[in-house]
């Protein structure tokens, strides 16, 4: 394992930590493990921070599918803000994920990403 995940949970939502080095075949696992959190804890919205993974160039196939197997797995059962780099790679994921029916929404800012899910249905 090159990265941790790590669970704190609040009183509307999870916060899921995400800290170490990137690799794709690892962070595949994340949404079913994100979702099995959830579901443990009772709660449909999760707060991600990414901002510790360290991610270098991560490239588009890998990110496209990374949106659909966050799409694939966590649907519109669970409302996911991820806290990572905002620029145009973050919002091809953002895309392919939500295209395929996905709640998720990623900024760049804990307080931003708080806001959104407080505020989503």
């Amino acid at each position: 394992m090159v990265s941790s995940l790590s669970v704190r949970t609040k009183k509307e939502y999870l916060v899921i930590t995400i800290k170490g080095t990137y690799d794709y075949w690892e962070c595949l696992h994340y949404p079913v493990k994100i979702l099995k959190e959830c579901q443990k804890r009772n709660r449909n919205r999760a707060l991600v921070d990414l901002r510790t993974l360290h991610t270098g160039e991560v490239s588009l196939i890998e990110l496209f599918f990374l949106g659909e197997k966050i799409a694939h797995i966590l649907g519109n059962k669970i409302i996911l803000a991820l806290v990572w780099k905002k620029d145009s790679h973050s919002d091809f994921l953002a895309d392919v994920a939500t295209n395929r029916a996905a709640r998720l929404s990623i900024f760049d800012t804990v307080k931003g990403a708080e806001s959104w899910l407080l505020r989503s249905c």
